[in-house]
């Protein structure tokens, strides 16, 4: 009886690891939805189609953004987590939607922790000071002595809350009066700074950078430690005497907490494939970004690393977050 027992036992066990390595090998059978919480057109969504590109032709099913941008990336996430954990909808999500919107919303619909599984980090970039061609001063110096001596006439833009305490910090820092003024993404944000509504952006390389090359618009800095190839010209704030405000923003995977272990697997074996493709890193590269192909538990760590930074630097401030 007992060696009945034992046999019935090692046979269920044999099952289920053949089971285990019957769906690694055989996901996914159907089309897999990659969810952007931006608008088509941003760094976001570029990054966003050109993965979902790789990840199709390597695993041989279509891969299809879908785009949910609006109340404070709140939509895209929501909608990500709320959806079945069987491996078919992914999210690309930037950091401040995992590190930054705890601590601004109150009631959060999800919980960055608990509804999603963590997948690999994709990409970091430095974030892009850029002035509209309108916009008083030269370079940065000079914008912010204007602001200085012309409280409440220079007003900045950001979509993100990360490009917005930046922002903040550099006001705190000078004691600057510059009114902010928030967009939903991108697009909107260029057009307002090419029409000379906001005088400066902390924004994304992309599309920004072409618009200074063409001196349409004016590059002030770039908040990474070096300078960068899309706006070679632009100096770090580290060179500006800003060190303390040095940032990149990162784009990372995940996908609805639940999601069987063998499709987040191959996930992550295909998303670090598909990121250390030569071509890949070039597409990135170009619109200044650095390929970050890494293991789930290095992306969990980065997130609660970063979590606690931003909620020392809003006390340290003592900036004022909204709902």
């Amino acid at each position: 009886m007992k060696t009945s027992h034992l046999f019935c036992c090692l046979f269920t066990l044999a099952a289920s690891l053949l089971t285990g390595i019957t769906n690694a090998q055989t996901y996914p059978t159907r089309t897999v939805r990659l969810i952007v919480a931006f608008p088509p057109g941003g760094v976001s969504d570029t990054v966003g189609r050109q993965l979902a590109q790789k990840l199709q032709e390597q695993m041989g099913q279509p891969v299809v953004v879908e785009n949910r941008p609006g109340g404070n990336f709140v939509i895209a996430a929501e909608a990500a987590a709320r959806s079945p954990a069987d491996g078919y909808t992914l999210f690309l999500a930037i950091d401040s939607i995992m590190t930054m919107n705890p601590l601004q919303i109150d009631k959060l619909p999800y919980d960055p922790v608990k509804d999603f599984a963590p997948i690999s980090l994709v990409a970091a970039q430095s974030m892009f000071m850029v002035a509209s061609a309108k916009a008083p001063g030269k370079n940065l110096k000079e914008l912010l002595a204007y602001a200085k001596a012309n409280p409440g006439k220079v007003n900045f833009a950001a979509s993100v809350l990360t490009a917005q305490l930046i922002g903040e910090q550099i006001k705190l820092k000078e004691g600057i009066d510059m009114q902010y003024v928030p967009f939903k993404g991108p697009p909107p944000m260029l057009q307002a700074l090419l029409n000379g509504e906001v005088d400066f952006a902390i924004t994304t390389f992309v599309p920004y950078a072409n618009y200074v090359k063409e001196g349409r618009l004016r590059g002030l800095a770039v908040t990474g430690t070096r300078r960068d190839s899309p706006a070679p010209d632009a100096p770090t704030l580290t060179e500006l005497g800003y060190p303390e405000f040095t940032y990149r923003f990162w784009l990372a995977l995940f996908a609805p907490a639940g999601t069987p272990t063998a499709a987040l697997e191959r996930l992550n074996a295909e998303t670090n494939k598909a990121l250390n493709d030569p071509e890949m890193k070039q597409r990135l590269a170009a619109a200044g970004l650095e390929a970050m192909p890494s293991t789930p538990a290095a992306l969990s760590q980065l997130m609660r690393d970063d979590l606690e930074k931003w909620t020392k630097v809003v006390r340290a401030a003592k900036i004022k977050l909204g709902n």
